[in-house]
């Protein structure tokens, strides 16, 4: 047995349904329909903040709205001659040899690997079934409607060869490695969210996936051509940091009045600003988060601006530096009525350094907000949490993280005062993690985290967690064998928000599987 493979440090062979995003992209890719009908489908199960993960359930809802969504799809597709071009049949030609030509070209990209005998007899007998006092269209249909429906097309698997293989009660885990078509929808969905193109499946036809080499080329080549794979690291780094949850996030009308007509400024300035840094600018964790220049499409009002920015599209910004002091993490992390330092403190420890805190339940603590007092400053009221000797533990850390951000309220707008007095966002953090200094507010703070190693390696630790989809970020297998190989990667590929996601792709144990 190869040793890069121990069993111990492998992720378990398994089957996952497709998150919403990743089903809108593989209808999208079917049928050529632009249609998202997921918007409609109950939201993803979370873990770990991540919306792909094998914790995905089908319900008695969700049967409901996938028999919808096949209906109208496959209307779409009629109504569009889609099926007319993916199905042809001249008046020639015998209907059921042309259904079985169509069942098994479908079918196959449907299913992202060829059908097998079995599943191939049962789409013909949907045909059959469609087709049965109607015509050879409505047959096909029908087909499709099943197609959409089915397991082979809801669910990705991660079996290997041997998945269909009898084991016996006295057998060990086995590793094995993925069927080059597996591996294929493997390195597709994480990277683009979408099934494999046809270059893909041409690579894995001819084994070539078992390289790393060949995996990176691909993964390359994704990242450099795939619009969806611009999107997918874009919700990736969005679901990382949390800020996609500003979709979601309300504030008082009373105290922020702008807030709703900004929003879709802010959720833009999200996309937009991770995409640029990503694909435009250096593609780097380091401007990520020490960006002196947002793009066009955010919340400018709310910000002081300058001069235009190094991209086109982009404005110089004077009051802010990186993607941690932007509307979408201030207001996500706030009340909403007011910022909240702690709940930043706990986004920035958590998500960014990868510090480990213990929740408030963990000892039996019912947390209340401090009370309202006019004639004090956010920070001034928070601040007790550290005077508490049972809460000190955990504040200590939070707090100087939180306290940093206060120059902004709970809408991201930059204020010199919180209730009639100057406000204070200056902290020392002395945490040994590699961040450590005295800074004068979130901005010279944002500057050391974009430097810091700390980051960096957290970002790789949340990638991989993405990546692996288990939900499971206290003890995901394989974890610190792939951070021990994303640290021989070089210092600008460690920088890499792309690399980072291509070391995934590239390690040695990315095909391999625990089969229990």
């Amino acid at each position: 047995m190869n040793a890069v493979h121990d069993p111990s440090t492998l992720l378990l062979a398994r089957i996952r349904r497709l998150a919403n995003a990743e089903y809108d992209a593989s209808v999208q890719a079917l049928l050529s329909t632009d249609a998202s009908p997921a918007l409609g489908f109950p939201p993803d199960l979370r873990q770990d903040g991540f919306s792909v993960n094998a914790d995905q359930r089908i319900d008695t809802v969700l049967i409901a709205r996938l028999s919808i969504a096949a209906d109208a799809l496959t209307s779409e597709a009629q109504d569009a001659g889609t099926l007319a071009r993916l199905a042809p049949c001249d008046d020639a030609d015998d209907p059921a040899e042309c259904a079985k030509r169509f069942i098994s070209r479908f079918g196959q990209r449907a299913y992202r690997r060829p059908l097998d005998e079995d599943e191939a007899k049962d789409l013909y007998s949907l045909y059959v079934a469609g087709a049965q006092d109607a015509t050879y269209e409505e047959g096909i249909a029908h087909v499709v409607r099943g197609v959409l429906q089915s397991a082979g097309f809801l669910y990705l698997t991660e079996l290997g060869a041997a998945a269909g293989e009898p084991s016996t009660p006295s057998e060990a885990p086995q590793p094995v490695e993925l069927t080059p078509y597996e591996m294929a929808s493997a390195l597709s969905y994480f990277l683009t969210s979408a099934p494999p193109d046809a270059e893909l499946l041409e690579a894995a036809t001819r084994g070539e996936l078992s390289d790393p080499e060949n995996r990176a080329v691909q993964a390359r080549r994704l990242l450099a051509n795939d619009p969806r794979a611009r999107d997918t690291t874009v919700r990736l780094v969005r679901e990382w940091l949390g800020i996609d949850r500003i979709e979601r996030r309300g504030k008082d009308s009373l105290v922020y009045p702008d807030f709703a007509s900004d929003r879709p400024s802010i959720i833009a300035e999200s996309k937009d600003f991770v995409r640029a840094v990503a694909f435009r600018a250096s593609g780097t964790l380091s401007e990520l988060f020490g960006a002196t220049w947002t793009v066009d499409s955010g919340p400018l009002e709310l910000y002081e601006t300058g001069a235009k920015g190094p991209i086109k599209g982009s404005t110089e910004l004077k009051d802010r530096v990186g993607i941690l002091n932007q509307a979408a993490f201030l207001a996500t992390y706030a009340n909403a009525n007011e910022s909240h330092p702690v709940f930043r403190g706990v986004a920035v420890a958590r998500r960014v350094t990868c510090m480990h805190l213990d929740s408030p339940a963990s000892f039996n603590i019912q947390v209340f907000p401090p009370l309202p007092d006019p004639s004090l400053t956010t920070r001034e009221r928070y601040d007790v949490h550290a005077k508490d000797e049972i809460c000190a533990g955990c504040h200590d850390l939070i707090d100087p993280l939180g306290f940093a951000f206060e120059h902004f309220d709970g809408m991201g707008a930059y204020r010199q005062k919180d209730n009639g007095q100057n406000v204070d966002s200056s902290v020392e953090v002395a945490f040994g993690q590699g961040f450590d200094g005295s800074f004068a507010d979130s901005n010279e703070l944002a500057r050391t985290l974009a430097a810091s190693e700390t980051v960096k390696e957290c970002f790789a630790r949340f990638m991989y967690r993405a990546a692996a989809a288990d939900g499971d970020s206290a003890a995901t297998l394989g974890e610190p064998e792939f951070i021990d190989f994303w640290k021989t990667r070089s210092a600008e590929q460690r920088d890499s928000l792309q690399e980072t996601l291509i070391a995934f792709v590239k390690q040695p144990d990315f095909g391999w599987r625990l089969r229990l």
